[in-house]
């Protein structure tokens, strides 16, 4: 059951990187050989599993080395997808890829929701995930668009960096596909959110203080704004930002309190909405209270502010 905050909530727990990526996990082969890797993809018909590790050697392997309970866990890995393209088709809205123009082409990844064949404006989020899989998280977050009428943009190549010269090329990446994102229609330029995943929401945080716009807010899943260092980042003010988290996931929950006073005293209102889990994209219902805190649709008594 989801847990409402309207206190200020502070988790003073066990410290691990916040940045992790929420598709990373522990493997195990039957050969007793265990690793930490982020799942790539999966290809049932060729029986081969693709991992990644430290973000950034790929590594291919026959899906018969896995132990028992990974092979199930690839197996509803699989279904999981199968059943993301079932609920596209039923919601009654679309899904449009397009690839961005000049020195940084981007894989865009869009949502138009059923309601944006009747209407000249939608407000749109933009989304990050920490390991580039643009199309996988719009998928996973399209039923609660269309509950709430919210355009997305998941942007593919941004991912987790390793070195300060991959962080500047992706922020110069994002000042290029940005202006190709507010080309969108019915997208309404004045309504624009960012969020993401981990890593994705500390991006979409530090990009709300380095690429000039009124952005209407945040949504930060298991993020943070990257600790003491990124605190004086010139935050816009006027933002509604919403955290999401699981109740187990205690680095980030350890960020919850810091993170707020800072935003909050840049002058924006901070929601938070916690659910059963780890560190790992939130259920349908939660994004659909997220998403109605973002766009001022929540009651003011059900809703998860911090501070308004």
């Amino acid at each position: 059951m989801r847990t409402l905050l309207t206190g200020l909530f502070f988790l003073l727990l066990c410290l691990s990187t916040a940045r992790a990526n929420s598709d990373e996990r522990a493997w195990l082969l039957e050969s007793g050989e265990s690793f930490r890797a982020e799942l790539v993809r999966y290809d049932d018909k060729a029986g081969k599993v693709t991992l990644k590790f430290q973000n950034t050697t790929e590594r291919d392997y026959d899906f018969a080395l896995f132990s028992i309970i990974d092979r199930s866990w690839l197996s509803e890995w699989l279904e999981l997808e199968d059943a993301f393209d079932a609920t596209l088709k039923k919601l009654g809205g679309r899904v449009e890829h397009r690839i961005t123009q000049g020195q940084y082409p981007t894989d865009l990844f869009i949502y138009y929701p059923s309601s944006a064949a009747n209407t000249s404006s939608l407000p749109c989020l933009i989304l990050f995930h920490p390991g580039a899989k643009a199309a996988r998280y719009l998928k996973r977050h399209i039923e609660a668009a269309e509950q709430t009428g919210l355009m997305l943009v998941s942007c593919g190549t941004f991912r987790n960096e390793s070195t300060d010269e991959e962080d500047a090329r992706n922020t110069a990446r994002f000042k290029e596909v940005f202006p190709q994102i507010l080309t969108l229609k019915p997208l309404d330029p004045l309504r624009v959110f960012m969020g993401g995943t981990s890593g994705g929401a500390m991006r979409a945080f530090q990009y709300t203080a380095k690429i000039p716009h009124p952005w209407a807010g945040v949504y930060s899943n298991v993020g943070w704004l990257g600790g003491n260092e990124y605190y004086h980042l010139p935050y816009p003010s006027g933002m509604r930002i919403v955290i999401v988290n699981g109740n187990q996931d205690h680095a980030a929950n350890h960020y919850v309190k810091p993170d707020s006073d800072v935003l909050t005293k840049a002058g924006n209102a901070v929601g938070v909405i916690v659910f059963e889990g780890g560190h790992q994209e939130p259920p349908v219902h939660s994004q659909v209270q997220a998403f109605n805190w973002l766009l001022k649709k929540e009651a003011p008594d059900d809703s998860p502010a911090l501070s308004r």
